[in-house]
């Protein structure tokens, strides 16, 4: 509770002297406080505090944080929007690609989802994550080839992942590998299920 009224005492010292040019330290400050906020689940307050550092202030952090909240809102033009200025500011940075790809996903656009999660692979290879979104991508666009290679990068990097293992079995029965897709669901439910229970 103190740490949460230090900084609501914080903000308010802010909302005054906003007017005065920001320093480098006062940015870090904000977007630190911010994102703690954030973090806590105080997310207005967190979009509100950010939202006081100018644009030509704002880092790609701030602009992906500024996209997830506006996400948590249901606001996800204006997360486009925000997710858009974090990848002018720093093009190799993997997530407001993966938030973008995640966003086509639920509309249902999947070349979209796929060029982004095309392009947070690029920047991220070590996330299994990125790998199931776009083999879903895929898997939904009905290229299931393209999806069984994510699907398994995926397990590669994250091999207790249930939807894993049963995506690529989908995937294989699309592609007529009936006994790959049972043995596929074998191994997982004796790796996993069976052994836990023992």
């Amino acid at each position: 509770m103190k740490f949460l009224y230090l900084i609501f005492i914080f903000f308010v010292f802010m909302g005054a002297s906003i007017a005065k040019e920001l320093t480098g330290d006062d940015i870090f400050d904000i977007k630190q406080n911010a994102f703690a906020l954030y973090n806590t689940n105080h997310i207005n307050e967190a979009y509100e505090m950010l939202n006081k550092i100018p644009n030509d202030k704002k880092d790609e952090e701030i602009y992906l944080i500024l996209a997830n909240i506006e996400q948590d809102k249901n606001k996800e033009n204006e997360a486009i929007k925000n997710l858009k200025l974090a990848i002018q500011k720093k093009p190799e940075f993997y997530k407001p690609y993966y938030n973008l790809g995640c966003i086509f996903m639920k509309r249902r656009i999947y070349p979209l989802a796929i060029e982004n999660f095309e392009l947070a692979k690029k920047y991220n290879k070590e996330n299994a994550y990125i790998f199931y979104n776009l083999g879903c991508a895929y898997m939904n666009a009905g290229d299931f080839k393209k999806a069984k290679k994510n699907f398994i990068k995926a397990i590669y990097l994250k091999n207790d992942e249930k939807s894993f293992y049963y995506n690529l079995a989908y995937v294989n029965k699309k592609l007529g590998k009936e006994k790959d897709s049972k043995k596929i669901i074998d191994f997982y439910n004796q790796t996993f299920i069976e052994n836990k229970a023992n």
